[in-house]
C-alpha cells in the first residue's frame, strides 16, 4: 500500500513540476544495494514516465551501481570519475548513486544537466547513517598522518539536514516501505518570458536569433548589434549570469556574426582567442558555434579535436582556437578578438595581462554555481577595467535559466547544500564605524557549531565567494570535515569581516620522510613536502605548523587593515599553542606579496612555471614562531633568492617586474652568489659606457653578473623605482628595449645607465675597503 502511495506522489509532484517547467527528487533510503532497490526506482520511473511521457535517463554512479542498473535501466551510464564529460549536456532524468556518499563538486555538474520536468532517483543511506558516513573521496583529501578514521563528516550531517527540510524532494524508506518526507512545493507559478525576436533591419541575422532559447539570450545579440560601433580605442562586453543561464551557449550564436562583420573589413580570416580555466567549460561554445556557422552560411569549416574534447574550428572565414591562460599571455596580440569565458576563473593579474591592449574582448562568467565564480571578478577586476579611459565597456547580466523555469527547488536546495549562493553579511554605519574605531573581535570557530548555524556558515563562506576567484563545493568539505583544518573570523558587532581557513601540518615521521624524500607526494602536507624536497632539510618536516589556506576580507571593508588584524592574532594564536611556523601558498601578484611582506613573513620558494590553468606563478611565504626557526627561515630565504636569480633570465623571465623587485627585496640575510672578479679591461669598458661613448649591449657580459651579485646582498645600493624596475627588467630578466616600461619620460636606456652607475659606485667602494 506505502509503495503505491510513493507511486502517486510520484506523480502528483511530476505533475507539478512539469506545469511550473521544474524539477523533483525522489531519495530512496536503502540498507544496502541489491535488486529489490533498483526494482523500486525502476516503479518509481515507469511511474514518472505515465505523467511525463517518454524520457531518456542519465545514470551517474560507482562501478557497482552502474552494472546492476544496467539490468534495470536503459540509458546513458556514466561513472562518477567521468563527470565533468556531461559538463553542459541537458538531460531528463536521473538515477543517482549516493550509496557511498558524494563528491561535491560532481553533485553540482551532474544534478544541473537535468532539464524542467525531470525526475532526480537518488539512491543512498538512511538518514541516520549520513551522520557518520565517510566516502572514499574523502581519502583523497586527507592529510597524511590522519586517516579517513579521524574524519567527522559535518557537510554530509548538514547536507542531509538541509535535504529533509528543501522544497521538492520525496525521501523514501524502501527497507520499512514508509515515508520520511512527503513533497512539498509552495511556490507561485512562473511563466517564462516569451521570447520577441526583434523585428526590422538588423545586423545579426533572424536564424541565429531563433538559436536563442530565452529572451535574455536575444537581449545578449541585441547588445551585439553595436559590438563595433564604438566611441573609444577599445570594447568590452560583459555577459555574467548564474549556472545554467545560457551564457557560454550565447557566445557561441554570435561568434559567426563577429567573424562576418570583421571578415569583410580585414578581408583575410579572423582570428578568435577563446580562452577559459579548462576546454570542458567551452564544449558548449563550440557546440553551438558550428549549428550559428551554418546558419551564417559558413558550412566548410574544419573541427580539431584533443583528448575527445573541440580546440578549433577553422575555416576560410576564421580560426576560432581554445587557447589556456598561460599560452593566452603569450599570444594575445595575435587576436582579433579575445573571448574569456568563465573570467573569474582565472587569476586577475593574469586576466589583465591577456586582455591588455585587445581592442575587442568579450567576458563571460557565473556569479553561482559550480564553476564557483563569486563576484571576485566584478570586484577585483572590473573596477580596474572600468577605471581604463579608453576602453567602453557594455554589460548584460542572465537571469532565466535554460533547462529549466525560475524558482525551480532543486536548484535552491543543489546551491543550498553546497552553499554556492552564501553572502556576506550585511554591513550598516555602525559597523563601519566600529571598524574605524578597531572595535574588531578575533575568534577561532568551532566547527560543530558553525555547521550548525546557517548565519555563521553563510556570512564565513559568503567572503570566500565573493573575495575569491575560485571556489569549489569541495572547499567547504575540506574545512569542515578533515580533523586538520579550523575557521578563524574577524568580527564586529558580531558579524564576519574576514574569514580564515588553516591547516595544521608537519609532525612528520621518519618513514614518511623517507618516502618523501624518494619522490613520494603525501596528501597534505604541502610546506614540509616542498622544503623537504627542494631544499633537503629533513628537520623542518619534524616541526609543527599553520599552512593558512584561505585569507579573505569583507569586500566592501578592505584596505582597512582587517585582514592584518586578523593574521597577527592569528600568529599570537599560533605561537601560544607552541607551533613552530606559520606559512601560506597563494598565486602571486604584487599586491598579494606586498600584504604578505608587511605582515613578516617571507618568501622561500616560487613555482619556475605558470599554472596551465589559472597562468599565475604560486609563491610559497614563511614566517618562524620560535627564535631557534628563524634561523631556518632566513636560510630558506636566502638560497631562494639565490634561485631566483637565475630563473629570471628563463622561466621567470615574464614575471610581473614590480613582482620580482618584492621578492628580492624579501633577503633577510646575503646570498652565496659569488662576488664578481672585474679585471681592468672589463672596467675600462665600463667607463667607456658611463662616459656615454659605448652602450649597454657591449658591457652586458659585465652588467649581468654585477646586478646578480647585488641583489644577493642585504645592504645594496638605493635606486629609485624607475631605475630598480628597468635594472631588473634589462639585466636579470633580459627583457628587449621596447618591452621595458620605464614609467616616466626618462628614455629607459637612460635609467638603466644611472642605475648601473650606482650598482658600481656599491661595488667599487666595497673593492676599496
Amino acid at each position: 500500500m506505502t509503495v503505491k502511495a510513493l507511486l502517486a506522489e510520484v506523480q502528483n509532484a511530476a505533475s507539478i513540476a512539469i506545469q511550473n517547467r521544474h524539477r523533483f527528487m525522489v531519495m530512496l533510503c536503502c540498507s544496502g544495494l541489491e535488486g529489490r532497490i533498483f526494482k523500486l526506482a525502476r516503479k518509481v520511473f515507469r511511474s514518472y514516465k505515465e505523467v511525463a511521457g517518454d524520457r531518456k535517463l542519465l545514470v551517474v554512479g560507482r562501478n557497482k551501481f552502474i552494472e546492476m542498473a544496467k539490468e534495470y535501466f536503459d540509458g546513458k551510464f556514466v561513472h562518477y570519475r567521468e563527470s565533468p564529460s556531461i559538463l553542459g549536456e541537458t538531460h531528463s532524468a536521473l538515477l543517482l548513486d549516493l550509496t557511498e556518499g558524494f563528491h561535491p563538486n560532481d553533485l553540482g555538474i551532474i544534478v544541473e544537466t537535468i532539464a524542467e520536468g525531470g525526475i532526480i532517483i537518488a539512491i543512498g543511506p538512511h538518514p541516520e547513517r549520513w551522520n557518520n558516513l565517510v566516502g572514499k573521496w574523502h581519502e583523497e583529501l586527507i592529510s597524511e598522518p590522519y586517516t579517513v578514521d579521524d574524519i567527522t563528516p559535518r557537510f554530509y550531517r548538514r547536507f542531509i539536514r538541509r535535504t529533509l527540510e528543501a522544497e521538492g524532494i520525496i525521501v523514501f524508506n524502501a527497507d520499512k516501505r514508509k515515508f520520511i518526507k512527503r513533497y512539498e512545493y509552495s511556490g507561485e507559478e512562473q511563466s517564462r518570458e516569451e521570447i520577441q525576436i526583434p523585428s526590422g533591419e538588423k545586423e545579426i541575422k533572424r536564424k541565429l536569433y531563433k538559436l536563442c532559447a530565452t529572451q535574455d539570450q536575444v537581449r545578449v545579440l541585441q547588445l551585439f548589434e553595436t559590438f563595433f560601433d564604438r566611441e573609444k580605442e577599445r570594447k568590452a562586453v560583459v555577459i555574467t549570469a548564474d549556472r545554467g543561464r545560457g551564457k557560454t551557449a550565447v557566445l557561441g550564436i554570435v561568434t559567426p556574426y563577429l567573424i562576418s562583420r570583421m571578415h569583410r573589413v580585414l578581408k583575410r580570416p579572423v582570428r578568435i582567442m577563446v580562452v577559459a580555466p579548462t576546454p570542458q567549460a567551452v564544449q558548449t561554445y563550440f557546440r553551438f558555434l558550428k549549428k550559428a556557422l551554418v546558419r551564417q552560411g559558413m558550412k566548410n569549416y574544419k573541427v580539431k579535436e584533443s583528448n575527445g574534447l573541440i580546440t578549433v574550428i577553422n575555416s576560410k572565414f576564421a580560426r576560432v582556437e581554445y587557447v589556456v591562460p598561460r599560452r593566452a599571455m603569450i599570444e594575445k596580440d595575435y587576436a582579433d578578438i579575445i573571448i574569456v569565458d568563465e573570467a573569474a576563473g582565472i587569476d586577475v593579474p593574469v586576466l589583465w595581462q591577456i586582455t591588455e591592449g585587445a581592442r575587442y574582448i568579450v567576458f563571460s562568467t557565473t556569479i553561482h554555481g559550480y564553476e564557483g565564480a563569486g563576484r571576485g571578478f566584478s570586484i577585483r577586476f572590473l573596477k580596474r577595467l572600468e577605471m581604463d579611459e579608453d576602453v567602453e565597456i557594455e554589460k548584460i547580466h542572465l537571469e532565466e535559466p535554460i533547462r529549466y523555469g525560475k524558482g525551480d527547488p532543486i536548484e535552491a536546495w543543489l546551491y543550498d547544500v553546497l552553499l554556492l549562493d552564501a553572502q556576506p553579511a550585511e554591513l550598516d554605519e555602525d559597523d563601519l564605524e566600529a571598524i574605524k574605531r578597531g572595535r574588531l573581535t578575533f575568534e577561532a570557530i568551532d566547527k560543530d557549531e558553525m555547521f550548525n548555524d546557517e548565519k555563521l556558515l553563510r556570512e564565513f563562506f559568503g567572503i570566500y565567494v565573493l573575495a575569491h576567484y575560485r571556489n569549489r563545493p569541495s572547499d567547504v568539505v575540506i574545512l569542515a570535515d578533515m580533523p586538520n583544518h579550523f575557521p578563524f573570523r574577524v568580527a564586529v558587532n558580531g558579524k564576519t569581516v574576514c574569514s580564515i581557513h588553516i591547516a595544521i601540518e608537519g609532525g612528520i615521521g621518519e618513514e614518511l620522510m623517507k618516502k618523501m624524500a624518494d619522490g613520494y607526494k603525501p596528501r597534505g602536507q604541502i610546506i614540509p613536502d616542498l622544503v623537504l624536497k627542494h631544499y633537503w632539510d629533513y628537520d623542518f618536516p619534524e616541526l609543527m605548523g599553520v599552512r593558512i589556506v584561505r585569507i579573505a576580507t569583507h569586500p566592501s571593508v578592505m584596505k582597512m587593515g582587517i585582514g592584518s588584524f586578523g593574521l597577527q592574532r592569528l600568529i599570537d594564536w599560533a605561537s601560544g599553542n607552541e607551533l613552530d611556523w606559520i606559512g601560506s601558498g597563494f598565486g602571486v601578484s604584487p599586491e598579494l606579496l606586498r600584504f604578505w611582506l608587511k605582515n613578516d613573513f617571507s618568501p622561500i620558494h616560487i613555482t619556475p612555471q605558470r599554472n596551465e590553468v589559472s597562468g599565475e606563478h604560486t609563491v610559497i611565504v614563511l614566517k618562524a614562531l620560535k627564535m631557534h626557526i628563524q634561523s631556518v627561515v632566513e636560510k630558506l630565504n636566502s638560497e631562494f633568492v639565490k634561485r631566483l636569480l637565475e630563473w629570471l633570465n628563463d622561466e621567470l623571465a615574464d614575471l610581473e617586474v614590480e613582482t620580482a623587485i618584492h621578492l628580492l627585496h624579501s633577503l633577510q640575510k646575503d646570498a652565496k652568489v659569488p662576488r664578481p672578479d672585474i679585471g681592468e679591461v672589463d672596467r675600462r669598458r665600463l667607463k667607456k659606457y658611463f662616459h656615454g661613448i659605448s652602450l649597454y649591449e657591449y658591457v652586458s657580459d659585465v652588467a649581468r653578473p654585477l646586478v646578480r651579485y647585488c641583489y644577493s646582498r642585504t645592504d645594496r645600493p638605493e635606486l629609485n623605482e624607475e631605475e630598480e624596475r628597468v635594472l631588473i627588467a634589462k639585466c636579470l630578466q633580459l627583457k628587449p628595449w621596447w618591452e621595458i616600461e620605464s614609467g616616466g619620460e626618462v628614455r629607459p636606456f637612460k635609467l638603466l645607465l644611472k642605475a648601473l652607475q650606482k650598482v658600481w659606485r656599491w661595488y667599487d667602494d666595497g673593492d676599496k675597503l
